[in-house]
């Protein structure tokens, strides 16, 4: 996998989609966490995963009105993605499991390292890995 996250939708208008994105780094690390959580039964959530898309892949320098596009169309394809109720995720650790996108969980910010370089355009995307059924 030449991206670090996969997403793909298993049912509904969009089925077979497949949506791959490279995660940021900071300070040499890919922004991306899960954390388990411990929660009564019914409930279907088994874990939370935190991530962090980059919209400029291998430090590509290009013009910010560029990287607004790439970033308009990641929350595209995400909004897509959070409308579906069947959705794997493969990330870092190359495991396959069944999330949802938390609909109130992307947003987007702009990170400035170092004056003179280009900004970066990140989309911070949170979801809900599920237990199988």
């Amino acid at each position: 996998m030449t991206q670090d996250v996969e997403f793909t939708v298993n049912a509904g208008d969009s089925k077979g989609k497949v949506y791959r994105y490279t995660l940021a780094s900071h300070q040499g690390t890919k922004m991306w966490e899960v954390t388990p959580l411990f929660k009564p039964a019914p409930s279907m959530i088994k874990e939370k995963i935190s991530m962090v898309i980059a919209a400029r892949e291998n430090n590509i320098s290009r013009t910010g009105a560029t990287d607004l596009e790439t970033i308009g169309k990641i929350i595209e394809e995400f909004s897509i993605i959070a409308g579906e109720t069947d959705v794997t995720l493969k990330g870092l650790d190359y495991n396959e499991r069944p999330i949802l996108i938390d609909q109130d969980g992307f947003s987007v910010r702009v990170t400035t390292n170092e004056l003179g370089k280009d900004s970066e355009y990140h989309v911070t995307v949170a979801c809900w890995g599920l237990y199988e059924v």
